[in-house]
């Protein structure tokens, strides 16, 4: 007679028999891409559009360009799900300066950000998927010592059940968009970030302190 372990192990094989018939495609990596659109509530700042910001990132994340993974209901990992780190975050922090009046350019003031963290696994139930989001990022302007830490360790979203089972492309983008969207404004947010980058462009100058708004 067969142990827990054989026919635990058993029903797994049949699960994911009928998974891989209904849909191979769970087997295979996925590839998300950036679509940050800055909100409409970032307003240009006044004298912005003198600085020319250049944006550098550094992924030090342990995993890399994965950022999640598929899941099934026995808790199975089926396929890595990958997004380009440097280019997405680079492309998402060029569109928000952009909103707020800056120009983009290759000789600018430099803007590092250095990404150690940015992970949402994907937890599959049987009536809905919950992404569980983690971002931990360090934002500088080296000219004029400035630093920012942003850390988002409670992100969630959760999938409703009328999505298809295998078929989460979009809502993983969704989801992981969100999470960066999220790091990225607080940081385009920040009254100290703005009057620092303003600060680094204009040579030195002294600037006052600013408001969120500009």
């Amino acid at each position: 007679m067969m142990n827990n372990k054989l026919l635990k192990n058993a029903a797994k094989v049949v699960f994911l028999a009928g998974v891989f018939g209904l849909a191979g495609c769970a087997y295979m990596p996925d590839n998300i891409h950036n679509h940050y659109k800055a909100p409409a509530n970032l307003t240009k700042v006044a004298g912005a559009e003198n600085v020319i910001v250049k944006v550098a990132v550094q992924n030090h994340k342990k995993r890399h360009d994965k950022v999640s993974y598929t899941d099934d209901m026995l808790g199975i990992q089926l396929s890595g799900v990958y997004l380009h780190i440097n280019k997405a975050f680079k492309a998402a922090m060029d569109t928000a300066l952009e909103k707020r009046g800056f120009k983009i350019g290759g000789t600018g003031t430099n803007v590092q950000i250095v990404v150690q963290h940015f992970y949402l696994p994907e937890e599959m139930g049987f009536a809905d998927i919950t992404h569980k989001g983690h971002l931990d990022m360090q934002v500088s302007i080296p000219s004029v010592g400035y630093q920012q830490n942003v850390q988002i360790k409670n992100f969630k979203k959760v999938i409703g059940p009328n999505q298809q089972l295998f078929t989460m492309s979009a809502d993983r983008t969704a989801s992981a968009n969100a999470l960066m969207a999220d790091g990225i404004n607080q940081v385009v947010n920040n009254p100290e970030f703005i009057a620092a980058l303003l600060k680094a462009g204009h040579a030195g100058a002294v600037v006052p302190r600013l408001s969120a708004d500009g």
